[in-house]
């Protein structure tokens, strides 16, 4: 696929308000299964393990009004634009939402989202606050055990060991390539504009984590191949996107006035674990 394919591609994913991607997902198959979450803190391996789509969702570039309706208009923009795309529909897709302990807000958003759509999973996935293994350690795995338990009920499918690993190994080796474009960035800016690389993981919160990986790769081929000049460009590192994402046209901008992005904490949910996970498969003796 060339790099035109690609970006193509990725901004249509971003585009789509929809979900249309994970609609044609689901029917491409019967009974597959899509759960939303909201990007942080959320181990998509668990949910890829048990045959389910994970979907992150990081509200949406739309006119909120009904939204503005649960909310006080102060709040952030992620609440109130997720609860104008579930309220319209756009949100059908799902068969549940898993909301991780970010705030206070989404805290209150899961237990609006049962009392909203009372038909669909809702789940909120709290995280110990004590680090010790016997304390928070410990917390921590029985919250992991529960939501395990609760995505093999909604795909009726059981979760081997062997088939978690495959996960794991799956999304280790996503986070692996991503990083590998950061460092490509980081040394080599102008092959990497970070208006596409941002696109990119945008694209890895809707696709299966094996299209994803893939379409990393063609990516990687396809700005290595290309002759893109050097600026004299600033190189700067944007933070403070922890949640609420920067509009496209804002870092296009940026990047328009003379700037090189060599670092940023954009999408950080599906790039937040700095190390593979483990992978304990059992080895022969």
């Amino acid at each position: 696929m060339g790099l035109e394919q690609i970006m193509q591609r990725c901004q249509k994913l971003y585009d789509d308000l929809a979900l249309t991607s994970v609609r044609e997902w689901k029917s491409a198959q019967a009974g597959r299964k899509a759960v939303g979450f909201m990007p942080i803190y959320v181990p998509r391996e668990i949910l890829h393990a048990a045959g389910i789509l994970p979907v992150g969702l990081m509200g949406g570039d739309m006119e909120i009004i009904r939204g503005d309706a649960y909310y006080q208009s102060y709040i952030c923009h992620i609440p109130r634009s997720t609860i104008e795309l579930g309220v319209s529909g756009r949100l059908d897709a799902l068969d549940g939402m898993i909301f991780p302990s970010i705030c206070d807000v989404i805290r209150n958003l899961s237990g609006m989202w049962q009392l909203m759509f009372p038909d669909k999973y809702a789940h909120y996935l709290d995280l110990p606050q004590n680090f010790a293994p016997g304390i928070g350690g410990a917390f921590y795995g029985e919250e992991l055990r529960t939501l395990l338990d609760d995505m093999q009920r909604i795909s009726g499918a059981h979760v081997t060991n062997a088939r978690l690993l495959d996960s794991i190994r799956l999304y280790n080796e996503n986070r692996a390539l991503v990083q590998g474009l950061y460092d490509l960035r980081a040394e080599q800016p102008w092959r990497v504009p970070t208006s596409e690389l941002y696109l990119l993981l945008r694209a890895g919160n809707l696709l299966p984590v094996e299209e994803h990986s893939a379409l990393l790769r063609d990516y990687r081929a396809a700005v290595e191949g290309l002759d893109r000049p050097e600026l004299d460009n600033s190189r700067i590192v944007l933070t403070g996107a922890f949640c609420e994402q920067p509009p496209l046209g804002l870092i296009r901008a940026i990047e328009r006035a003379g700037c090189y992005i060599v670092d940023d904490d954009f999408v950080l949910g599906s790039r937040w674990l700095l190390r593979p996970v483990p992978d304990r498969r059992a080895r022969p003796s």
